[in-house]
């Protein structure tokens, strides 16, 4: 068998695409999500609230959607490491970056943030000593036509890990996402996936199942 993370990206983008993902997490059809922290609202109470009951479950892993501006980059990730905490109540899961293709360069600042608290990153397809990560670099599960995501599914290999990133929600008028009217797609792939289930060959797990290892 091969393992599996299916992580949504976004939560905290739109309390819209909050609730997609929070029903996803319940139905046990992803296993993770990152949470944008910055982006955070009073009107997301609830849903916040939802998540972090569920973030006790150990079928689940929580993370946090690193965002960069300008300057201050190593602050940044510390800051808003210290607001998950203050949120939820325990440490995230693991790291990622927002639009980690502009952001290629903070990669080895949230490496070496990841390094010194034991904490996963997610594989941007470049490996960093000492840091935990799946085997292979991410696909991004955000695209229209399912049959890439199907061959991708039937291409990974006994023993790895891998993870499998999408978008999933609702369309939010409010939201300025430019993937916003998209997000459909992807909560109707994640569902074909569990649908096609006796197709593929791996396991489902999440970022902290990383570290048992």
């Amino acid at each position: 068998m091969a393992y599996l993370i299916i992580n949504a990206d976004d939560f905290g983008m739109s309390d819209h695409f909050n609730g997609s993902i929070i029903q996803l997490l319940l139905e046990k059809k992803i296993t993770s999500t990152t949470v944008m922290v910055n982006r955070i609202s009073d009107s997301q109470a609830a849903t916040v609230k939802e998540l972090k009951y569920l973030n006790g479950y150990s079928d689940i892993s929580v993370g946090l959607h690193v965002e960069f501006t300008y300057d201050k980059h190593k602050q940044q990730v510390e800051g808003q490491y210290q607001k998950f905490i203050d949120i939820f109540g325990i440490a995230p899961s693991h790291l990622d970056v927002h639009k980690e293709h502009l952001h290629t360069k903070y990669h080895s600042i949230v490496a070496k943030f990841c390094r010194e608290k034991g904490l996963p990153f997610r594989n941007h397809g470049k490996a960093f000593r000492g840091v935990m990560m799946p085997d292979k670099k991410y696909f991004y599960g955000s695209v229209e036509d399912f049959s890439e995501i199907d061959d991708w599914l039937k291409g990974l290999k006994k023993g790895k890990t891998y993870e499998l990133v999408f978008h999933p929600g609702t369309y939010d008028p409010s939201c300025y996402s430019s993937l916003n009217r998209d997000r459909q797609w992807d909560i109707d792939h994640v569902e074909r996936i569990h649908r096609d289930y006796l197709n593929y060959n791996f396991d489902l797990i999440n970022f902290n199942d990383l570290k048992k290892d």
